[in-house]
């Protein structure tokens, strides 16, 4: 049958209009050749031209979508180059991690089965420490750290959209929770916590050797003080502190079931006195938001640098009776270098095993009233009379709802304290005269200025002459002068 001439260019149209339609489509919202996001591309991978691309090893693509290398270039760590770098292996014309690649693992051509992925050069069906289990509908299972992964942040499969980071398994713009922002050559920047992670151990990108571990930011064979060597059936060894770790609470991979926090080794509902539950909706941790950066005043409310926590505010700053610590690397800090252990006279400065830090002194004796922990080599001072997780001896928590009075668990406070119930966690007893973090009332924090309570009114003991230099001190009453300066009647 011979077609008019006007519906041959019906049907030529329509045939152009669909070819244009299905080219939008392969290419996606992507077709300046940028790298994209897509849920389908698994933890390392990005959208180029409809297609997911691992932009460190693709000759068709290194470093940015399209860019091809030269004949006889591999595309090594997002560059092309003659031989493949940073550890990785020639295989075919791919440069690749026989320690995770699930085609080549531990080898060139050892290929993981159904239901299993590369880790650490060994096929396995389970993931390491820290990290969760993903098993998209199309492709490999693969493990992905959903704290800080942007592919998979929080859940797997959640994507942190163009200019989004994924920390603490939320996508934002900054890294918390004492992580790092790194810019690799390849890929989209990320955050890290370069104290802990094997893959960015001291600073991005630093990786530690097989049967290493990394501790406090070095690559070592021992855990520091107070850490535990976990050495896990699949992925690498890691170091743990069994004293606060919920997913190695006691003992290495015993977790805390929802709504728990690990505290001095014991699956519990009750922080520390001083600290503040945060559920994290599921996985529960303890902060001392007076003074933490990622928690301040209230649970997940961060401060970015230069600006510090103190007083439960973000500051530039610190209040009186904390020091100002820059580190090296992260964000700056407050300090309580009276009695802080990791930073005991001077910022930095760590007690070592078996010791606690007391009027900026290294010592194993706690101030009157207080209790010496020993806490498997990572000690603290406690008010056993109070003290939810260490009611009448250390390590001995209270229950929700009882708490601590008198140094035995009970449902009614004593002595003239308040009962006092937050919304988040356990309730607790509080002397609301004295209380720095209760002051007057539950939850009234004293804050910058007026950082010290006395007589359930916060003041500030530099300057107030009823109370010079500590509470009660009355300069009209007990000295000749009339005014407080620095804590002294003058």
């Amino acid at each position: 049958m011979r077609l008019s001439r006007s519906k041959r260019a019906y049907l030529l149209a329509a045939l152009f209009l669909a070819a244009v339609a299905l080219l939008v489509v392969a290419c996606g919202f992507d077709q300046s050749g940028l790298p994209g996001t897509s849920a389908m591309c698994t933890s390392g991978q990005v959208l180029c031209n409809g297609a997911c691309t691992d932009l460190s090893r693709d000759p068709g693509s290194c470093g940015s979508c399209g860019n091809v290398c030269g004949l006889g270039q591999l595309c090594s760590q997002g560059k092309c180059a003659t031989s493949c770098g940073g550890g990785t292996t020639q295989c075919g014309n791919l440069c690749v991690e026989t320690s995770s690649d699930p085609n080549n693992c531990g080898a060139c051509g050892g290929y993981c089965g159904l239901g299993t992925f590369c880790l650490q050069g060994k096929c396995t069906s389970t993931c390491g420490q820290g990290q969760t289990l993903c098993t998209p509908d199309g492709g490999s299972p693969f493990c992905a750290t959903t704290d800080t992964d942007n592919q998979n942040c929080g859940t797997c499969g959640t994507v942190c959209g163009n200019g989004k980071l994924c920390s603490g398994g939320q996508c934002g713009t900054t890294c918390g929770g004492g992580t790092t922002l790194c810019t690799p050559d390849a890929g989209p920047p990320y955050c890290a916590n370069t104290k802990t992670e094997s893959q960015n151990c001291g600073s991005c990108g630093h990786v530690c050797g097989a049967q290493q571990v990394c501790s406090n930011g070095t690559c070592t064979s021992a855990c520091s003080t107070g850490q535990t060597l976990c050495t896990p059936d699949a992925g690498p060894p890691y170091c743990a502190n069994t004293s606060t770790d919920n997913a190695n609470c006691g003992t290495c991979g015993t977790s805390c079931g929802p709504l728990q926090v690990c505290v001095n080794k014991v699956c519990t509902n009750a922080c520390a006195t001083g600290q503040t539950f945060c559920p994290n909706g599921g996985n529960p941790y303890c902060a001392n938001t007076s003074t933490d950066n990622a928690n301040c005043g209230t649970c997940g409310k961060t401060c970015t640098a230069p600006l510090v926590c103190s007083g439960g505010n973000c500051v530039n700053s610190c209040i009186t009776g904390q020091t100002f610590c820059q580190p090296d690397a992260g964000t700056p800090y407050c300090a309580n270098t009276s009695a802080d252990n990791a930073n005991c006279g001077s910022c930095g400065n760590s007690c070592g095993p078996l010791q606690v830090c007391v009027n900026k002194v290294c010592t194993n004796n706690c101030a009157t009233g207080q209790t010496f922990c020993p806490n498997s080599g990572n000690p603290y001072c406690a008010n056993t009379n109070t003290d939810n997780a260490n009611c009448g001896g250390c390590g001995l928590p209270c229950a929700a709802p009882l708490v601590c009075s008198g140094g035995k668990c009970v449902s009614n406070c004593s002595g003239g304290q308040a009962f006092c119930q937050p919304d988040a966690g356990q309730p607790y007893c509080a002397d609301t005269t004295s209380d720095n973090a209760n002051c007057g009332a539950c939850g009234t924090s004293c804050g910058s200025g007026t950082p010290t309570c006395c007589g359930s009114a916060c003041v500030n003991v530099q300057t107030d002459p009823s109370n010079c230099g500590y509470c009660g001190h009355n300069c009209l009453l007990t000295d000749a002068g009339t005014t407080c300066v620095n804590g002294a009647c003058l």
